[in-house]
């Protein structure tokens, strides 16, 4: 018995040591762009999700977008509760997703806001996978500063 305690402590250890990570549902009929930011607003990474499709985000890995990993160990502020930015491809704000968790599931239609974006026009030969040669780039949505405000 006291070998099963042993064995099973070993294989969840990892986890449980494991840095802060979200479960990113894109629920809505919109590609969206998830901008994952800490407690104090510093900038921890982003995503694009394409329509009814999931992702997990994770604060232990190296982070997507301009900037990188901006976040910098700091024992006088706390990284959590992580707060959600949805943002359409058109550069609007979809909704906002505030005081998440550690672990939890966060799905953009039950998030604060709009949660409408613009009907893009279908460009020839553009890929739903991601960024081909001309392809607008959204970096300047992170020069901005400060995370956008929503009133309901």
């Amino acid at each position: 018995m006291k070998r099963i305690g042993i064995f099973l402590l070993l294989c969840f250890l990892p986890a449980l040591l494991s840095a802060g990570s979200l479960r990113l549902h894109n629920d809505s009929p919109f590609k969206l762009r998830a901008v994952i930011r800490a407690a104090d607003g510093t900038y921890l990474g982003e995503m694009v999700i394409l329509p009814e499709h999931f992702n997990t985000w994770s604060s232990d890995y190296p982070s997507f977008g301009p900037g990188g990993q901006n976040y910098s160990e700091n024992p006088t502020r706390s990284m959590t509760p992580y707060t959600v930015y949805w943002y359409c491809l058109s550069g609007g704000v979809y909704g906002i997703s505030p005081n998440k968790s550690p672990g939890e599931a966060v799905m953009a239609k039950n998030s604060e806001g709009p949660r409408m974006c613009q009907p893009q026009k279908k460009r020839k030969g553009q890929s739903p996978y991601g960024a081909k040669e001309g392809d607008e780039q959204l970096f300047d949505q992170n020069d901005a500063g400060s995370p956008p405000n929503i009133e309901n």
